[in-house]
């Protein structure tokens, strides 16, 4: 458990709780008191734009040198700004205003269906000279091999860290042992766990996630995050400090600063929204809104869970027309029995 190393994803991740409109001031105060923590990187937002660009986004969807430069200083010296980037919203010239106003991280969401071109961006970041974490997504959507596939692929890239994002919330800490595992025999590089907290298991996760070599850990201040929200920092540093292995992340600081944004920003701090909940259990993804209402309007039915029940009883009839595709409890052993799968 030595040497965790904490990626605080809040004014990326914890925009979508209140639409990416944090304030410059907010923003800054943040990172200034993530030092303060011990924190070592901030993700701060988006290049461009999440998957699906919004006009509507605000400041922290789509990073300006302005901004930027604010939370450089802000930062004094003592933690590395982080971007995520979705390989189809960038290009070189926005990676050359992203190192000149010294973002030292890009992260970039790789997805299955868009591997080459993800691994063509990892390949242009390392250019610029940046370190590069590839964050595999929705991981519980992949075959094992095709996980294993896609690491190996990063690692040749030159990605500096290879992330495993459980997008749906849908891991449990038996899954997460054997997926960092498996990956971690495979690779040399360091690896890293982002949590969802769909079935209050977040933090379970990540400690199975170290436990099992992952040496990178995300977290958010009050937990906040797409749909149930991330890993709650406040919460991860009293774990480490449970069990002695807090290494200079100070837990009254990171209290304080959960204190601070609750009052200071809105939406921050929100019990699990019900329906996330069964997001999680069913390992649906969040943007899942149109076929909620497809289902709902095609079988006349009034109830969002009933709905929601009956789309994963259509998927588990599909499941087991075709080959699974989904990293459970039960198809996950199976899988790894089988060396040169993960």
């Amino acid at each position: 458990m030595n040497n965790v190393k904490i990626i605080d994803v809040t004014l990326r991740d914890g925009g979508y709780r209140n639409n990416f409109e944090f304030t410059t001031d907010y923003a800054a105060n943040a990172v200034g008191h993530l030092v303060d923590v011990g924190v070592g990187h901030a993700e701060i937002g988006y290049c461009n734009g999440s998957f699906i660009r919004k006009k509507e986004h605000g400041l922290s969807s789509s990073v300006s040198p302005e901004y930027i430069e604010s939370l450089r200083r802000a930062a004094r010296g003592q933690l590395g700004l982080c971007v995520m980037v979705h390989p189809r919203n960038v290009t070189g010239e926005d990676f050359e205003m992203l190192a000149e106003h010294g973002v030292g991280m890009i992260r970039v969401c790789l997805r299955a269906e868009q591997l080459e071109q993800g691994v063509a961006t990892i390949e242009l970041a390392k250019s610029f000279n940046f370190q590069a974490s590839a964050n595999i997504t929705h991981i519980t959507t992949q075959t094992p091999g095709t996980v294993t596939d896609m690491a190996l692929r990063a690692e040749g890239a030159g990605a500096d860290v290879i992330y495993f994002a459980d997008s749906n919330g849908n891991m449990i800490p038996d899954d997460v042992e054997r997926l960092v595992s498996r990956i971690s025999r495979r690779v040399h590089v360091p690896l890293g766990f982002h949590a969802h907290n769909n079935l209050s298991l977040a933090l379970s996760n990540s400690i199975a996630a170290v436990e099992a070599g992952a040496e990178y850990i995300d977290t958010s201040i009050c937990g906040m995050g797409k749909g149930a929200g991330n890993l709650h920092l406040g919460m991860f540093i009293a774990y480490l400090e449970r069990v002695g292995s807090a290494n200079g992340y100070d837990l009254v600081k990171a209290l304080q600063l959960s204190e601070y944004t609750a009052q200071s920003v809105p939406l921050s701090s929100l019990p699990t929204p019900l329906m996330d909940v069964m997001l999680g259990a069913y390992n649906l993804p969040f943007d899942v809104q149109q076929r909620l209402e497809d289902t709902m309007s095609r079988l006349q039915i009034s109830s969002t869970f009933q709905a929601l029940r009956a789309m994963h009883e259509q998927d588990l009839i599909q499941r087991h027309a075709v080959r699974p595709l989904v990293i459970s409890r039960s198809s996950f052993p199976a899988h790894l029995s089988a060396e040169g799968k993960m």
